[in-house]
């Protein structure tokens, strides 16, 4: 029974697998991040089944429900290249993205993911606004000590 089973899980053809669909992960991946107010970094379909063939990421917007589709091809597992970089997204939003081959029924599961949030940079440290005044005292005793520093090397070369 066991040897049966065996024979039918080769013959049963790969492709009713479904693509896998992720973010990159810095620990297994090398990549810093993965997640970026305006963009995603997802990882490629399986270069072995689906090497040089047309894919497209269908992604939505989720609070509009508004679908937007990028095509590319998955290259063949002699190029190196990381990930698909999907840009042009919305700080703070959600997104729902999913990978499907051309020309096949092949698609991944959903993913859903949120860019993440960016403030102001007008609204950063506005609580003291003392921080830039202070800095520039700092820099002017510092100026003045590296003056007086200089002056003194100079006085102490030329009365040798």
């Amino acid at each position: 029974m066991l040897n049966l089973l065996f024979i039918l899980g080769i013959l049963c053809p790969l492709n009713l697998a479904e693509i896998e669909i992720r973010l990159l992960d810095p620990k297994i991946d090398g990549v810093l991040a993965s997640r970026f107010p305006n963009s995603f970094l997802l990882g490629l379909p399986d270069c072995s089944v689906y090497g040089n063939k047309s894919a497209e990421l269908l992604y939505t917007e989720l609070p509009s429900n508004e679908n937007k589709t990028k095509s590319f091809i998955v290259p063949s597992c002699s190029v190196t290249r990381l990930g698909l970089l999907l840009q042009n997204l919305k700080n703070g939003t959600t997104y729902n993205m999913q990978y499907k081959i051309a020309g096949s029924n092949d698609t991944s599961a959903n993913l859903t993911m949120a860019t993440t949030n960016v403030i102001d940079f007008q609204q950063i440290d506005s609580g003291l606004p003392a921080r830039s005044g202070a800095m520039v005292v700092i820099t002017v005793i510092l100026s003045v000590a590296m003056a007086a520093l200089l002056i003194g090397l100079i006085v102490v070369l030329f009365s040798s």
